[in-house]
């Protein structure tokens, strides 16, 4: 028997699905959120860095209470070599436990409820759960990177997915306001100062936990390990985001940044579009609003990922050197949410070496070619 009807019910109530939540609600609709877990912000699985316009961009005033450290550039590290960029305020990082929690203030939420499946039933969808079953016109799944909704309106699943593991230390940083990132072929680790005397580092990888562990003991960082968060990041990105009334949002979408795997600000991004196309009824234009409006970035984004795990030491030599040469223009033009702007930037500058411009143009060309 079905417990209660709606017209629009969220599965996950991350921060993405609240964000929808609190989109709609000042419209004028209630949505209900299904949360598997028993309080928002808990397990984390992300590492908490975002970039300053995940507050300036929203549509709603985001609380500043959750920002712990704020963050003016980083220092990537290539082997005996790094580089420095400085950009004032460019970053925060966050408490996402209180993040989460306050953008599910006020809502609609039942709590310890998992999704089992669903089913059509003439122009409504009855969700099972392990606490009984629901009725809605709309579902959402912003069920996270392993999402379940995403199964239905992806009937061949196919998405490949890394997994990323990050320790909370007590380490002092080498300085507070600056991220630290040491790159190492395939992949990349972080070291996020949180204070004066705690550091978030970490990795996403095919074996992170092992990973992590050598990274820590190869820089010294000693064995004070106060949490231990994981999680997955899908590494495809797909259309369509929806099937009749049930759409993808967020990590479930696979709206994530392709190169640093962050999803807060995208599926923030996502949210609004999708709030716009319930609220007009225009469900079918989701999917192509969102390719239209992110469609270029991320295409650009999985080709530079695709081109720059496949070049020689050389190589990234080279264009870590020609960065160095440019760093004005990279401290100027670099954009934490949208990392391709900075391409298109450097093409203009006169300097780079021919085998350089031809690695930089056979990125940019996924710009003008087909789809996602």
């Amino acid at each position: 028997m079905v417990k209660k009807d709606y017209d629009i019910i969220i599965v996950g109530a991350g921060p993405v699905g609240g964000y929808l939540a609190q989109l709609l609600k000042l419209k004028g609709i209630d949505p209900l959120l299904i949360e598997e877990h028993k309080e928002l912000g808990r397990p984390i699985h992300c590492a908490g860095l975002v970039g300053k316009k995940v507050f300036q961009d929203a549509k709603i005033p985001l609380s500043s209470n959750c920002i712990l450290n704020t963050i003016n550039g980083a220092v990537v590290h290539f082997g005996n070599d790094k580089l420095e960029i400085k950009r004032k305020e460019v970053a925060y990082v966050i408490d996402r436990e209180r993040f989460d929690k306050n953008l599910g203030q006020n809502l609609n939420i039942i709590f310890e409820t998992k999704f089992l499946g669903l089913e059509k039933n003439k122009q409504r969808y009855v969700i099972e759960t392990d606490k009984g079953d629901l009725a809605a016109k709309m579902i959402v799944g912003a069920d996270g990177a392993n999402s379940s909704i995403r199964n239905i309106v992806r009937k061949h699943n196919g998405l490949e997915y890394m997994r990323g593991v990050q320790f909370r230390m007590k380490f002092q940083p080498v300085r507070k306001d600056m991220v630290e990132v040491f790159i190492k072929r395939p992949y990349f680790y972080w070291i996020i100062p949180e204070g004066e005397k705690t550091v978030r580092v970490g990795v996403i990888s095919k074996n992170p936990y092992q990973d992590l562990l050598e990274f820590v003991k190869e820089k010294k960082m000693g064995q004070e390990i106060v949490e231990k968060f994981a999680g997955i990041v899908p590494l495809v990105h797909f259309t369509p985001l929806s099937h009749e009334r049930i759409f993808l949002v967020g990590d479930s979408a696979a709206q994530v940044k392709p190169l640093s795997y962050g999803g807060i600000y995208m599926g923030m991004r996502g949210a609004e579009i999708l709030s716009e196309c319930i609220l007009k009824e225009k469900f079918s234009h989701y999917s192509s609003l969102w390719v239209k409006k992110f469609g270029g970035e991320i295409k650009v984004a999985l080709r530079a990922r695709e081109i720059l795990n496949n070049l020689t030491e050389r190589d990234i030599k080279k264009i870590f050197s020609f960065l160095k040469e440019k760093i004005n223009v990279v401290e100027e033009k670099g954009d934490f949410e949208n990392h391709t702007l900075l391409l298109w930037e450097l093409l203009k500058h006169p300097g780079a070496s021919r085998e350089i411009l031809n690695i930089f143009f056979k990125i940019v060309k996924a710009n003008f070619t087909g789809g996602l």
